[in-house]
């Protein structure tokens, strides 16, 4: 897990802000003041069975008799823009994450839907969300629920732990939005589902929306656009990604955020006539493939070779690597019709003294978004910390918002130790506007204390 990353709009640090009004929505319910004054966009009247004068995101998201059972606080509280227990297809068993679960009442469906011998979780940042999600399960008489405190950036659960996530109308007040993607693919299982409601942006908004702090607080500015929303799913590694419109919201709709947000109204309806819509997003964490992972030998030169060739990456020094080293590079292979290996996926090491270069990851367009090349660079960054390498270092043209998850950091070419600039791919192969990063190693640390007086 790892922190989040601040995300400021107007000045002021999104998370504070949305952490500052979801808390006072809390207080007023918790106050036995009816309806939360400030939610998703809304103008006022925000229950998910509000009438149709009220907030167009928030109203009419529970069927009939769906929420009749549960506590009023915990339907009063429902700052969402859909109904994702109901679009998830849970199952009786499943363990399900909410994330950003407010007053629970996601969290209590789900409990119901996967029945005692299954678990509903919601993960909540603002301690009077949480107060008020446990004291409505209390008076639901759920057991199968437990609300954790927590950021959706950094989930407070282990790897592979969970079966289905949903979320209501909350990843898009997230200002890492790559890095919930990241956490959450983390902690599902092989094969669970990613399955949230959330608010999705076609096309372009005008700027003044997208800067507006109320508006992003209000579910509308922080929104990802469709394209996007899909792109950066499936660069996490997830496959079967779909976007299901459930609301496009027309321009009288919009008047609502506008006039919340002090902003013109009739400058800004027709630019955003149709380009909100609430949607349901769908994907799934890909069970392991038949992919396997090895060490490679000199027999696997010309299939590295030519699979670096087609991902147009350089092959400079490959040969002379893999004829010495060839531990310090892996390989995903998988059959192919006849019962033959295929070479679908390679990464390497170059080593330099108490560093080493993290190079020539390239992965068969076909078998992308299946986990390999994550495999892969872990596999080499255990690896590096096993021989007690201190940083490994790496060059891209493309892939800068890939690495970080993997703990590397964007350095200066002047921060590169003389061992790794002088490799043929720092002087030669790789172009001066490729980016540099670095993930320093546990051995880093070590020398350092060992340095201490």
């Amino acid at each position: 897990m790892s922190a989040a990353k601040e995300e400021r709009v107007g000045g002021m640090n999104v998370t504070d802000k949305v952490r500052e009004k979801y808390g006072e929505a809390a207080r007023r319910v918790l106050a036995g003041e009816g309806t939360p004054a400030d939610c998703c966009g809304s103008t006022g009247c925000c229950s998910g069975v509000a009438a149709p004068s009220c907030d167009p995101i928030t109203a009419h998201l529970y069927v009939n008799g769906e929420t009749a059972d549960l506590p009023s606080a915990a339907v009063l509280a429902s700052l969402g823009c859909g109904n994702p227990t109901a679009l998830a297809e849970l199952a009786a068993g499943e363990i399900v994450l909410d994330l950003g679960s407010g007053g629970g009442i996601d969290v209590l469906l789900s409990a119901r839907r996967v029945g005692p011998t299954g678990k509903a979780y919601g993960l909540d940042m603002t301690d009077e969300m949480l107060e008020l999600a446990r004291r409505n399960a209390t008076q639901a008489g759920v057991g199968n629920v437990e609300f954790l405190k927590g950021q959706i950036e950094a989930i407070p659960l282990p790897d592979a732990s969970v079966d289905v996530i949903i979320s209501n109308c909350v990843i898009n007040l997230s200002g890492d939005k790559r890095q919930v993607f990241a956490e959450a693919f983390r902690v599902l299982k092989p094969g669970g589902r990613f399955a949230v409601s959330d608010v999705v942006v076609r096309g372009d908004l005008p700027p003044a929306i997208r800067r507006s702090l109320e508006l992003w607080v209000g579910c509308v500015a922080g929104a990802l656009e469709e394209q996007e929303f899909v792109h950066l799913l499936g660069e996490t590694g997830f496959e079967q990604v779909t976007i299901e419109p459930t609301r496009i919201y027309r321009s009288d709709d919009a008047r609502g955020f506008l006039e919340v947000a002090g902003l013109g109204v009739d400058g800004s309806l027709e630019a955003i006539d149709g380009r909100i819509m609430a949607s349901f997003i769908r994907a799934t964490k890909p069970v392991p493939s038949a992919i396997k992972v090895r060490a490679a030998t000199a027999a696997d030169l010309p299939h590295v070779e030519r699979l670096l060739r087609d991902n147009g990456l350089p092959t400079d020094g490959i040969a002379g690597l893999i004829a010495t080293h060839p531990a310090d590079f892996l390989v995903g292979e998988v059959a192919a019709a006849d019962g033959s290996p295929h070479t679908v996926a390679v990464a390497g090491l170059e080593v330099r003294g108490h560093f080493a270069l993290l190079r020539s990851t390239a992965v068969d367009p076909a078998w992308r978004a299946q986990g390999v090349g994550a495999r892969l660079t872990r596999g080499l960054i255990a690896l590096a910390e096993s021989r007690s390498l201190e940083a490994l270092y790496l060059l891209t043209t493309t892939a800068e918002d890939y690495f970080p998850r993997f703990g590397f950091t964007r350095v200066s070419r002047d921060e590169v130790p003389e061992a790794i600039a002088a490799t043929s791919e720092f002087r030669t192969a790789c172009p001066q506007s490729a980016a540099v990063m670095r993930r320093v190693l546990p051995a880093a640390s070590q020398r350092s204390a060992h340095a201490s007086p």
